[in-house]
């Protein structure tokens, strides 16, 4: 039984493959950067007050969090957008 797929197929799945890979790679460095600024940012933004804590701390226990979910649905729906292409463009062949 043979599982290779057809040539013009292969391409495709490579580029699907590569977008995929660009997108959650670029989340990963958002989120780390995201996590980088706001310990070093920590310490000089502790001088201000958000709902009775430190700013930095607030940062850190609330605000990274808040931020990583909404990117995590931002992921989502762009991966959905671009295995919809995919499948758009499968059926077209």
């Amino acid at each position: 039984m043979a599982t290779e797929t057809p040539a013009p197929d292969h391409a495709g799945r490579i580029r699907h493959q590569l977008r995929t890979s660009i997108l959650a790679g670029a989340v990963l460095l958002i989120v780390l950067l995201a996590v980088i600024s706001a310990i070093v940012n920590a310490a000089s933004l502790n001088q201000y007050w958000f709902l009775h804590f430190p700013l930095g701390f607030y940062f850190l226990a609330q605000g990274v969090l808040i931020f990583v979910v909404v990117v995590g649905f931002w992921f989502v729906r762009t991966q959905e957008h671009i295995d919809h292409t995919r499948s758009e463009t499968r059926e077209l062949e």
